[in-house]
């Protein structure tokens, strides 16, 4: 299985936690880029998106006012890293659980890469498009709970094709 460190980007655009989101904004736009990382001594602390940018603005918020980590630490946000020596379809399965499209590739505190949707489609689009048909497939229909479905575990949050419904959770055959 293809690991993380073999296809994530390695050069990754990173911005202090006191950096106004305005000047983020314009960082994103001239690198075209849809993330920067948080570093605070160094150290991955969290990410600022496009869709947070956006999210300040429908709010009205002047983003020269807003800076980096103050905006981060008051959303409350899951900071999720991956390691490079993760597999890809771990990840990707971590992808759909969290809705994220980017993670950060951290290991010993330090930040290493980042990986996103583009850089999984480019290695290997076909596990993509067979998870996607499997996960559109269970959503699609409605299961009843004595049968088994395919998609990932509450508990575990694994894929698996034997999903059961155990007092109104679906449970692979590991977690029931």
């Amino acid at each position: 299985m293809v690991k993380v460190k073999e296809v994530m980007k390695k050069h990754v655009v990173t911005v202090g936690p006191d950096m106004s989101m305005s000047t983020i904004s314009k960082i994103l736009t001239n690198n075209r880029i849809g993330s920067v990382v948080i570093l605070e001594k160094g150290k991955p602390i969290g990410m600022i998106t496009t869709n947070d940018i956006v999210t300040l603005v429908a709010r009205d918020k002047d983003l020269k006012k807003v800076n980096a980590g103050k905006y981060w630490k008051d959303m409350k946000k899951q900071f999720i890293t991956v390691s490079p020596e993760e597999n890809i379809l771990k990840v990707t399965k971590k992808m759909i659980k969290t809705g994220y499209k980017r993670f950060p590739v951290v290991e010993n505190n330090e930040l290493k890469g980042i990986l996103s949707t583009k850089e999984i489609l480019l290695v290997s689009p076909e596990m993509i498009e067979i998870l996607s048909e499997k996960l559109k497939a269970s959503v699609e229909r409605v299961a009843k709970p004595q049968q088994r479905i395919s998609g990932l575990c509450e508990i575990c949050g694994e894929y698996s094709d034997e999903l059961r419904n155990i007092e109104g959770r679906w449970m692979c055959s590991d977690c029931k």
